[in-house]
């Protein structure tokens, strides 16, 4: 398994505040953990879906009482860079000190990269990979308002340049505070509840398959993984306290994210290249392929450990758990196939090369060779997890 003896480095938010109705604690937030003066300048940037909404309405009001607030929308489901520097720009005319981010990963992500511009040079395309700014990272504070991606305390961001999904690194862009407050789940659609509290679960197997894992990367991961096979689906039927716990289950996720994201999200970055879907449909429906092939790579522990926790006890056999896996992405209406996003049979080897080429991963278990993913695209395109085991 994994030893309490390897070199590793995680990062987590300092500080965590959840609840029902924290929302409105971010002006104390930043007051009393950020130890922001009165009258200092505050960013904010909003997801579209939640500017209007009494909780976020009721904490900017507290915010701009005691600070100088400029707000941001229109960061769109994937942000570019073109929309991020347009954001940074008003950031830095404002003097911001602090950033903050309110909505989905994309915001959240968004907000990172801001926070990165304001005190640097330059613009989003010209800060991708792992980065170093001389000029650091302004503190970040976040409000996620789905039940996926975690983005408020990993050391990634992603931003679209070019048409293509890339990413910016640096762990500054872990939060220095996050709020987690289930009540701005209460009115989230449906299909969002499904594809990001799919996200929150690929971001969880796939930490527990990383080959830099850690102990508190196993400890995190299981956690989360098991509340959300268990709350999805209430969570997409309504239900709000499994929204809540799903929400809960997606933070534990994302601090597990320190040990990377794997062949999954670099399937997903592939797909999206070919058809225009959100980050956690293809990312959620990468998720039991990824499983089965990396099944070759794994210990015989931790392969077990991961079919116990997707089939809640029921089987020690990966097939098993891929296979429960498929069957809640289709319970959820959710694409579990290539064929069902109406992805051309002539995509299949262009996904499999864009995926091997250009977002290896050196932590993934199983060698992401463009000849192995060339037999592993197909089974995703029938749905035929025999083929993805054997690819």
């Amino acid at each position: 398994m994994t030893s309490p003896m390897a070199l590793r480095e995680f990062f987590a938010p300092a500080t965590i505040v959840s609840g029902h109705g924290t929302v409105t604690r971010l002006a104390h937030v930043l007051s009393t953990r950020l130890h922001l003066p009165n009258g200092a300048s505050v960013f904010v940037a909003i997801d579209d879906a939640v500017v209007h909404s009494g909780p976020v309405q009721e904490m900017l009001a507290a915010v701009r009482a005691a600070y100088r607030v400029t707000e941001a929308t229109g960061f769109g489901p994937e942000p570019d860079d073109v929309c991020i520097d347009a954001a940074a720009r008003r950031a830095r005319e404002a003097g911001a000190e602090v950033i903050v981010g309110v909505g989905g990963g994309s915001v959240m992500d968004a907000a990172k990269i801001i926070a990165l511009l304001v005190r640097n040079g330059g613009g989003a395309a010209d800060w991708l990979g792992p980065v170093n700014p001389p000029g650091g990272v302004a503190p970040l504070v976040m409000v996620p308002t789905t039940c996926g991606t975690g983005s408020e305390c990993t050391r990634a961001a992603m931003v679209t340049v070019g048409g293509a999904k890339r990413i910016s690194a640096n762990s500054e862009y872990v939060a220095t505070a996050v709020i987690l407050d289930p009540s701005l789940l209460d009115r989230l659609p449906r299909g969002v509840v499904a594809c990001t509290g799919m996200d929150a679960l690929s971001h969880a197997i796939e930490s527990l398959m990383s080959t830099d894992r850690s102990p508190i990367t196993m400890h995190l991961a299981t956690a989360a993984a098991r509340l959300l096979m268990t709350n999805v689906e209430p969570a997409w039927r309504g239900d709000e306290e499994a929204r809540g716990a799903c929400l809960w289950a997606s933070h534990l996720a994302g601090q597990a994210l320190n040990a990377g994201v794997l062949l999954g999200h670099s399937l997903a970055y592939s797909i999206a290249q070919e058809r225009h879907v959100p980050h956690g449909v293809a990312s959620g429906l990468a998720l039991p392929y990824c499983i089965a092939f990396n099944s070759s790579g794994l210990e015989p522990e931790l392969a077990r450990t991961i079919a116990h926790v997707l089939t809640a006890g029921r089987s020690d056999d990966l097939v098993a758990a891929a296979g429960e896996v498929l069957a809640l992405l289709r319970r959820l209406g959710q694409p579990a196939t290539l064929a069902e996003l109406d992805i051309d049979q002539a995509a299949d080897e262009r996904i499999a090369v864009r995926c091997a080429t250009e977002y290896p991963r050196t932590n993934n278990p199983a060698p992401m060779t463009a000849e192995a993913l060339t037999r592993l695209v197909p089974a995703m395109r029938t749905g035929d997890l025999a083929a993805a085991f054997a690819a």
